[in-house]
């Protein structure tokens, strides 16, 4: 999207710019740029330096630690990361549960976590799913029976992204059972180092090649959490819940790393084996790709509302499910096209790279797992509420249906 920008801006987006060149490992940028995955290092390492800056928290208030920027600087900042080569910035900490503590938290808990977050100096997963609650999440069944000042936890929670990596859980967990689904939910924060916490992986149709081990189950036995580590009252969990899904849902943008990796496919769809007619001769083909670039920057216009409301003390209510849902939906076009732009040369075995060395790779794995990547992005249109949960979101409060 072309911006008009004040002199300002463009010294901000020059600064993040310099600061990324300044601080980005060029072995990471290379992870991103060659079709190689990051390690638990690469991300810490990269979000510290953010979080030694004061950036890495940018979404939140300046009275928690946010760098108060505008509109227009939270848009910069993560295109001009994304043009770079920064790796995704990890939500689970600071766009996810930070908001919670920080909104419904004790004083207490503001004094404990918030600088952890910022820092990065503590990783954070998500403990929401279950077998049986995904997008129908006030199923949940992870009990948590308070006995004194702790609270012993029992269940499982699946899909769970990081959870190898992770210091610490937020979880839903039921504490009353008699109480109507949405209702007897509580959220609590809960050391993964704790007895009774087994993490175990599990393998996705991609078999694990578009990344590291990314998603686990995580069973909870006689876990015991201390009544501190509540957020907000018991039984209201699912307030905070519903909360915290509205920053998950649109407060991690899409459109920077669509925008890269849709121009990647571009470049792809031009480069052929000698003798093979490029791709891009074709209309219709032309006439996708200029249908995906609409639909990229109508994105863009939504995001940059998402942070208007934030930055203007407003929830950002059911445009984070517009968003999440367009986000989702245009990059499963995407690493479709780019599997149909590669054909034959898609097939996830290395050796076929060499048809073309000039070409970037689509996504952060290269050409040879295009296939692969395909299938690991299929999850997007499911996690954080399928498209039919945000179809009804949207239905119901802006349609009234």
């Amino acid at each position: 999207m072309n911006l008009n920008l004040k002199p300002e801006h463009k010294a901000f987006a020059d600064e993040v710019r310099a600061f990324a060149r300044a601080n980005l490992s060029p072995a990471t940028k290379d992870k991103t740029f060659s079709g190689k995955h990051y390690d638990r290092d690469d991300h810490m390492a990269w979000q510290q330096a953010l979080g030694r800056q004061g950036w890495l928290a940018y979404t939140w208030p300046k009275k928690y630690g946010g760098p108060g920027w505008d509109v227009t600087q939270r848009f910069l900042f993560e295109n001009v990361l994304a043009e770079e080569g920064a790796p995704r910035i990890i939500p689970f900490g600071v766009k996810m549960v930070g908001p919670v503590i920080y909104t419904f938290g004790s004083d207490e808990q503001k004094e404990r976590f918030l600088p952890g977050i910022r820092q990065s100096t503590v990783s954070w997963c998500q403990g929401y799913s279950e077998p049986g609650a995904g997008s129908d999440l006030a199923n949940l069944r992870t009990r948590a029976v308070r006995e004194g000042d702790h609270y012993i936890v029992n269940g499982q929670k699946t899909w769970t992204s990081f959870a190898h990596w992770g210091d610490w859980i937020f979880c839903l967990v039921r504490t009353n059972p008699d109480a109507k689904p949405q209702e007897g939910i509580s959220f609590l924060l809960v050391d993964m180092k704790t007895p009774g916490i087994s993490v175990e992986p599990i393998i996705t149709a991609d078999g694990n090649r578009a990344g590291t081990q990314e998603v686990n189950s995580v069973f909870f036995t006689d876990v015991k959490v201390p009544v501190e580590n509540r957020v907000g009252e018991e039984n209201k969990g699912w307030t905070y819940a519903k909360y915290l899904l509205e920053f998950e849902r649109g407060g991690n943008p899409y459109s920077p790393r669509l925008r890269s990796a849709f121009e990647r496919l571009k470049k792809l769809s031009q480069a052929m084996p000698d003798g093979e007619d490029s791709i891009m001769a074709d209309v219709s083909w032309r006439e996708k790709l200029a249908r995906m670039d609409i639909e990229i920057s109508g994105l863009e216009m939504f995001e940059q509302e998402f942070y208007s409301r934030l930055a203007s003390g407003q929830n950002p209510g059911p445009l984070s499910s517009m968003i999440k849902l367009r986000g989702t939906e245009v990059m499963q076009q995407v690493q479709e096209s780019a599997v149909e732009a590669a054909g034959y040369y898609s097939q996830p075995f290395p050796e076929q790279r060499a048809w073309n060395a000039n070409v970037e790779p689509i996504g952060p794995e290269g050409v040879d797992v295009l296939a692969p990547r395909y299938f690991n992005g299929r999850k997007m249109t499911i996690y954080g509420g399928s498209s039919e949960v945000q179809r009804g979101i949207m239905s119901k409060v802006m349609l009234g249906l």
